[in-house]
């Protein structure tokens, strides 16, 4: 990731940004940061245009590699592989006009709502795509997880007999499921308590 960062500046303060989520204290300011201001840290993720697509690709291109060399590195029986979707919604406090359009409802919660892809073998719990909900009138959750789903590489659905895909509730559609399906991948949704079947 921080070779994306083309000057030592903007490494060094990516590399606080690390460190602190890494630490995993559950801190949500950079207070505790010796290394750095938290002016210049929110600065750095505030104002400064660093290309998040770069960064993405930096991160599928090691996820990938990861992913193929623990599979190189085994023996015996291939091991199962999880996909995992997942809906992560932050909640917005405030105005800040530069959300405008990003900012919606989703279950009772006002803010910033990502659809996230894992990929999952073993110990290993990669971070492989995400995709941000924009409200009523645009694709649901369920479709931007599908097209998530369609977007892994070969080098995973190949794999089709070893792969697993794991969601809850809120991937519960029909055009879901039936997706992913198509997609000739297995799979286990959650579905509300209140979900009936054609004939009741």
């Amino acid at each position: 990731m921080l070779t994306v960062c083309s000057r030592k500046q903007h490494r060094d303060n990516l590399q606080v940004v690390l460190s602190c989520f890494l630490e995993a204290l559950g801190l949500s300011r950079f207070h505790a940061s010796t290394a750095k201001s938290p002016g210049a840290v929110s600065r750095f993720l505030n104002h400064q245009p660093w290309s998040l697509r770069t960064l993405l690709r930096v991160m599928r291109q090691h996820a990938l590699r990861t992913f193929q060399a623990y599979l190189g590195g085994r023996r015996g029986r291939p091991p199962l592989i999880e996909i995992i979707v997942d809906t992560t919604s932050i909640a917005q406090e405030g105005v800040f006009a530069e959300l405008d359009g990003w900012i919606h409802t989703l279950n009772g919660v006002r803010g910033l709502h990502v659809v996230m892809l894992y990929v999952c073998c073993g110990d290993l719990r990669l971070p492989w795509g995400l995709k941000i909900w924009r409200g009523k009138a645009t694709p649901s959750p369920s479709d931007l997880a599908l097209r998530l789903v369609r977007q892994l590489p070969p080098e995973v659905r190949s794999r089709a007999k070893q792969v697993h895909l794991l969601a809850d509730a809120g991937f519960c559609s029909a055009a879901f499921m039936s997706g992913v399906r198509a997609l000739g991948l297995e799979f286990t949704v959650g579905v509300r308590a209140d979900r009936l079947t054609m004939d009741g």
